[in-house]
């Protein structure tokens, strides 16, 4: 370069012979933005893009690479002395090139520097300049030999160095090929409440919207910060620098790629893993790899779940069994339970009838109550194993979250049952009743309902007795309810038991008055006062016409009439 030929502030038109110049052309030391690009541009990024889709094919491509790089070198190397002849650099010998474009190979790595042979793009009067640039540029250690194109930041020929930038050259090639729906690799650099920022090779700043990250969900953004990720492109602002991405939308592509192959792979009796899509009320829906499949709630645990969200939420990996394949429907059965531990195995060597066992009440039926033993070994207490009185619902007795003891009736590890019973395990209320309750005996007891008959009296849990209405008074009763109440609690008098029918009669009269009562079924005989008339045998009534009938007739047969 002549360093005696000062600046040039407006520089000329390119030739018509650079017509096969390649991008490598410089611009200015001070650069005029009224300058027109040379025609050449599009000659060399032609070149360009068909060796970058060479580089990144596969290994071997270094030859086929370096015959494209000496076609256009020596077009590149005229196209860089002629700017350098019309754009000299300051008289320090030292050069700014903006933007310019090179290719180089690794040659070395010495400490935090990475030192390039540059093979093209930038000519300095025969002179052979080392290129240089900072290791950290680099996401992993490149490999020795290998080609890339880099950017031109300061050439400083007193020391032979050309300071070159990764980062700025794959910019400027990705934004010329970045097009809407194109799959890119992102880094996550920082989360906030919308989403994720990400920057794309060369610098280039993005953004992913918290719906737009998977498939499901996901609470915690910050987890992905530091991570690369594929992406679909789904907007670009060129002119802000800016691309909105879509990791959720590349992974439905790829799932929707994966689902036929995952089809037909499955087979009943397999076990695999997979991710909690969605959950419903039902049930909740795994994702095995590009096909959807259906855990039913009543297959997601031994033990009863009242909601499919207790036990999975979307994003959890879970291990299922694949437990029906309707391909027509593409529908899929899984099972949960099924890859985990039988608690049935060893139930009838663990639990006995006749022994007892304290357990929780899990749900109420209109049938009885569900206990659960242990976890996913669920009992049933029926409605008559309930109690020794009568009850009408279960919640009478027992309610969800008790803990209760019950006794074991039966074991049917086969069929998976167990009954157990309450009343069995509080022993039978009946068992010396009579002695007890002797006859004639006072006691304490709370009328529990009445009828048209009389009241049922409960003396103790278990044990009920009836006083009939003609034991309520010695006077007449007209109802039950002029006398005793619903959970009136009175002193009654034992008058008759019978323990092997389980049955006591009570009342309210005192003893003594067993003869006569009141009530409409008793009560006492009305007193007569003075001499009591005779009464005249039902045998000697006859009727007023004698022997032979008739009304008034006297001894007149019907024979005189005729």
């Amino acid at each position: 370069m002549n360093d005696s030929v000062p600046p040039t502030n407006t520089p000329e038109p390119a030739p018509e012979t650079q017509e096969a110049a390649p991008q490598a052309t410089p611009e200015a030391a001070a650069p005029a933005p009224e300058a027109p690009v040379p025609a050449a541009t599009d000659s060399a990024q032609d070149i360009d893009a068909q060796v970058q889709a060479e580089l990144d094919a596969a290994g071997g491509v270094d030859q086929l690479i370096e015959q494209s790089l000496s076609e256009a070198a020596p077009a590149a190397e005229a196209a860089a002395e002629k700017g350098d002849a019309e754009n000299p650099a300051p008289a320090g010998g030292t050069g700014e090139f903006h933007h310019q474009v090179v290719r180089g190979r690794i040659s070395a790595i010495r400490g935090e520097d990475v030192f390039i042979d540059i093979t093209g793009g930038l000519s300095t009067e025969g002179a052979k300049l080392q290129g240089v640039l900072p290791l950290v540029q680099f996401d992993r250690p490149p490999r020795m030999g290998s080609i890339m194109d880099f950017v031109v930041d300061k050439v400083n020929e007193q020391e032979g160095l050309v300071y070159l930038s990764r980062e700025g050259a794959v910019s400027l090639a990705t934004w010329d090929q970045l097009v809407r729906g194109s799959v890119v690799e992102a880094r996550v650099t920082k989360s906030n409440k919308g989403g994720l920022e990400l920057e794309m090779v060369g610098s280039i700043r993005a953004f992913m919207p918290a719906s737009q990250i998977d498939l499901y969900h996901v609470e915690d953004l910050e987890q992905f910060v530091g991570q690369k990720m594929e992406a679909v492109v789904q907007e670009i602002d060129r002119k802000g620098k800016k691309v909105l991405l879509s990791r959720r939308t590349h992974l439905e592509n790829q799932k929707v790629k994966n689902r036929d192959k995952v089809l037909a792979e499955l087979e009943v009796g397999q076990e695999r893993e997979g991710v909690v899509s969605s959950v419903v009320d039902f049930g909740a829906f795994v994702d095995l790899g590009g096909l959807d499949g259906l855990v039913h709630v009543t297959d997601m645990s031994h033990s009863h779940v009242n909601k499919p969200s207790d036990v999975v939420k979307a994003g959890d990996k879970v291990k299922v069994k694949v437990l029906k394949i309707d391909s027509d429907k593409n529908r899929i059965a899984l099972g949960m339970k099924q890859v985990q531990p039988d608690p049935w195995e060893g139930v009838a060597d663990k639990y006995k009838p006749g022994e007892q066992v304290s357990a929780r009440v899990t749900r109420t039926a209109n049938f009885g109550a569900f206990i659960e033993v242990e976890p996913g070994v669920e009992g049933l207490l029926p409605m008559s194993e309930m109690s020794w009185k009568r009850i009408h619902k279960a919640e009478e007795v027992v309610k969800v979250g008790d803990v209760v003891q019950v006794a074991i009736l039966n074991v049917d590890p086969k069929k998976h049952r167990l009954t157990l019973s309450l009343k069995a395990a509080k022993g039978d209320p009946w068992v010396g009743a009579s002695v007890k309750y002797a006859k004639d005996a006072m006691v304490t007891g709370t009328v529990t309902g009445t009828t048209d008959f009389g009241a049922f009296v409960e003396l103790e849990q278990g044990i009920e007795g009836l006083v009939h209405i003609s034991e309520l008074d010695t006077k007449r009763v007209g109802q039950v309810t002029d006398v005793v109440k619903v959970g009136d609690s009175k002193e009654f008098r034992i008058k008759d038991i019978d323990e092997e029918k389980r049955k006591i009669s009570l009342s309210l009269k005192p003893a003594g008055s067993d003869h006569g009562g009141g009530g409409r079924h008793g009560g006492e005989q009305p007193i007569v006062k003075g001499k009591a008339k005779p009464r005249i045998p039902k045998e000697n009534l006859k009727s007023g016409l004698g022997n032979v009938g008739g009304m008034g007739l006297g001894g007149l047969s019907l024979d005189d009439f005729k």
